[in-house]
C-alpha cells in the first residue's frame, strides 16, 4: 500500500511539471504573438535591395528603411523599435480608428493570456493543496478558453493592419505621393509571431484536453508546503500572554 501510495504521487509530480512546462511555452509563445511587433510582415517589393518592410503586431508596429523616393535624393523612414498604434498621433501626428476585426483581434489577445494565467495559476497550487476533479476540469475549460481566443487572435490576417495598414496610409501622406503604399505587397506575410502563435494555440488546446481527459493528481509536495506554511496560533494563552501572567498569579 505504500509502495502504491509513493507510485501515485510520483506519477502526480511527473505529470504536473509536464503539464506546467506546456502551459508556461504557450503562455510565452502566445505572448509573442499578441505582444510583440513581429506578427505580421509587409515587404516593400519594388525596392528588393534595400529590404524596406513594415512589421505589425496587434498593439504595435516597426519599420525598417521604407523608402518614399528613389533614386540619388531617396528617402527613407525607419523605426527599428516596436511602437503602439496608439502612439500614432505622437509619431506621426495622425488619428486613425481601428476597424471592427482589428479591435476583435486585441480583444481575444488580452483573453487569451488572462484565460491562460488564471488556468496555469490553478495548476501552480496542485502540489500543496492537491485539487477536486471539479476545479480539474474547469481549469481544462479556462485553458480551451484560451486556445480559442488564442486562435482568435490569428485573424489578424483578415484586419485592415494586413491590408491596409495605418502607417502605409498616413505614410503616404506625409511623403506627398499615393503611390507609396503600391510599393509595398498587397497581402502581408506571416511573420515568426505569427508561427509562434499557431504553436501557442495548438499547445492550449492539447492542454486543456489533457486537463479534461487525465484524472486530478493529489498533492504530492506535503512536506514542503508544511515547511514553509505559516503555523497557526489557536491556543488563548498564547494569544494573550499577559492574561496567562494573570491566571498564573491567581494560582
Amino acid at each position: 500500500q505504500e509502495t502504491k501510495s509513493q507510485t501515485t504521487r510520483e506519477t502526480g509530480r511527473v505529470t504536473w511539471y509536464a503539464l506546467m512546462s506546456l502551459g508556461l511555452t504557450a503562455m510565452i509563445l502566445g505572448s509573442i504573438q499578441n505582444f510583440s511587433c513581429k506578427t505580421i510582415t509587409l515587404p516593400q517589393k519594388s525596392h528588393p535591395d534595400r529590404f524596406g518592410s513594415l512589421d505589425s503586431g496587434p498593439f504595435s508596429y516597426r519599420s525598417s528603411e521604407i523608402i518614399f523616393q528613389g533614386g540619388v535624393n531617396s528617402t527613407s523612414y525607419a523605426l527599428d523599435i516596436c511602437r503602439y498604434y496608439s502612439f500614432l498621433s505622437y509619431d506621426l501626428g495622425y488619428i486613425w480608428d481601428d476597424d471592427p476585426m482589428t479591435i476583435a483581434v486585441r480583444v481575444f489577445a488580452f483573453m487569451a493570456a488572462i484565460l491562460g494565467a488564471l488556468g496555469l495559476a490553478g495548476l501552480l497550487a496542485v502540489p500543496c493543496f492537491g485539487v477536486s476533479i471539479c476545479f480539474w476540469r474547469c481549469y481544462g475549460i479556462l485553458l480551451l478558453l484560451a486556445g480559442i481566443c488564442q486562435g482568435m487572435s490569428l485573424n489578424i490576417v483578415n484586419s485592415s493592419l494586413c491590408d491596409n495598414n495605418p502607417v502605409l496610409q498616413i505614410l503616404d501622406d506625409a511623403s506627398g505621393t499615393t503611390s507609396l503604399g503600391n510599393t509595398f505587397d498587397d497581402v502581408c506575410q506571416v511573420y515568426m509571431g505569427f508561427r509562434c502563435g499557431i504553436a501557442a494555440t495548438v499547445l492550449w488546446l492539447f492542454l486543456a484536453v489533457c486537463l479534461l481527459v487525465l484524472p486530478a493528481p493529489s498533492k504530492w509536495n506535503d512536506d514542503w508546503c508544511s515547511e514553509h506554511a505559516p503555523t497557526p496560533r489557536t491556543d488563548q494563552e498564547e494569544l494573550n500572554p499577559t492574561l496567562k501572567v494573570r491566571m498564573d498569579e491567581r494560582e
